[in-house]
């Protein structure tokens, strides 16, 4: 990484533009949309301010969403980091014992072999630099070993650049720990003032506008994919027949591919909304729950039509394993179990075509209509 990169508000700061730089080429790619931008003028003629009110607030709280996936990416890629340094860490301390133990050997030798003297360097030295630095221990070992000695200073070089970067390392996630306090705070003051906004437009102006966006989202994604020669599954699935919300009230943005720890990309979107908040069973079908890993509290729900959906980081459920539950049913409860933990409460949400374990697709086309 270059060196103007190992600030953490620099990397932040790129992440976030590249994140705002994917968003907005998907926003201004051409594409084909059954919604006109004309059928939605017409649809809110009567909450012309409203849109614009909701309009502003979606805008902040996409930002804020981006600043979050930003700092969210920065803490993953620091820690990774430190884990790294700490290794290595442990290995050359590891290394340095085995050293010790040599140089030990070779006291014992001395000492053997009539150098008193020498000997006496071991139990009275106060630290390392001041047996390396005895000059009788130094003129023994200039005529016999030298190889330890190499050893012993170069290994203690890198303990000493380890522990400093360790604290570095330490102090940026301070930083960067507090700054993700501040974006959680902010993220969520804006999701409740974008559906606040957004519940004062007229029903025939929601229907429209999430119907535009949908589409628009279904077609870019799309064309990106095809671009690109892969990205099988970031258009979606688009509209199914009697979904319903996964989760009512909440607020999301079209975030499938972000970046993830580990190489990973999202495959889901995130629902935003109050902790506790109810979770829906999208379709009728039969759940299986769990609890552990990255999702925390899940729950797989497989439809009667073959469809996996999968939730997770809730803070519960309220259905047991194997149960079979019914469209509109409330099956769980919104939380940041797993690796939320420390983040905005929210519904981590998949669409798996093909059922449980099969790929998943962006499910934002198909979550957008009806939410």
């Amino acid at each position: 990484m270059p060196a103007a990169m190992r600030s953490p508000l620099m990397r932040r700061s790129f992440l976030f533009a590249f994140l705002l730089v994917v968003l907005g080429a998907t926003s201004q790619a051409p594409a084909l949309s059954a919604t006109s931008e004309a059928d939605v003028e017409a649809a809110c003629a009567d909450s012309r301010a409203q849109l614009e009110e909701w309009e502003a607030a979606r805008a902040a709280f996409e930002e804020a969403a981006l600043a979050y996936e930003a700092v969210l990416n920065e803490i993953e890629v620091t820690t990774a980091t430190r884990s790294r340094v700490a290794a290595n860490l442990e290995r050359r301390e590891a290394d340095m014992a085995e050293v010790e133990a040599r140089i030990d050997e070779q006291a014992v030798r001395l000492y053997m072999q009539g150098g008193e003297s020498d000997i006496s360097q071991f139990f009275l030295a106060g630290s390392v630099d001041d047996l390396m630095t005895g000059t009788e221990f130094l003129s023994a070992t200039a005529e016999s070993d030298m190889g330890s000695l190499d050893d012993l200073l170069a290994l203690k070089a890198d303990l000493d650049a380890f522990d400093e970067e360790l604290t570095q390392l330490d102090a940026e996630l301070r930083v960067i720990e507090a700054e993700r306090q501040r974006v959680v705070t902010e993220q969520e003051e804006t999701a409740v003032a974008e559906r606040t906004a957004y519940e004062k437009l007229s029903a025939k102006c929601r229907e429209l506008t999430a119907k535009r966006q949908a589409e628009l989202a279904a077609a870019k994604a799309a064309a990106a994919a095809a671009a690109s020669g892969g990205g099988a599954g970031s258009g979606g699935v688009g509209v199914i027949s009697g979904f319903q919300c996964p989760f009512p009230g909440s607020s999301f943005i079209d975030s499938w591919g972000f970046p993830r720890s580990g190489g990973r990309a999202h495959k889901g979107v995130d629902m935003m909304g109050a902790y506790g908040g109810n979770i829906i069973a999208v379709s009728d079908g039969t759940v299986s729950i769990g609890n552990g890993g990255l999702g925390g509290k899940t729950i797989w729900l497989v439809s009667t039509s073959g469809y996996g959906y999968y939730y997770a980081h809730l803070s519960g459920w309220n259905v047991s394993n194997g149960q079979s539950v019914s469209a509109g049913q409330v099956i769980g409860y919104n939380g940041d179990s797993g690796n939320a933990s420390g983040g905005s409460a929210h519904l981590h949400f998949e669409v798996h075509p093909g059922g449980r374990g099969a790929a998943a697709v962006n499910p934002y086309p198909t979550v957008r209509p009806v939410c």
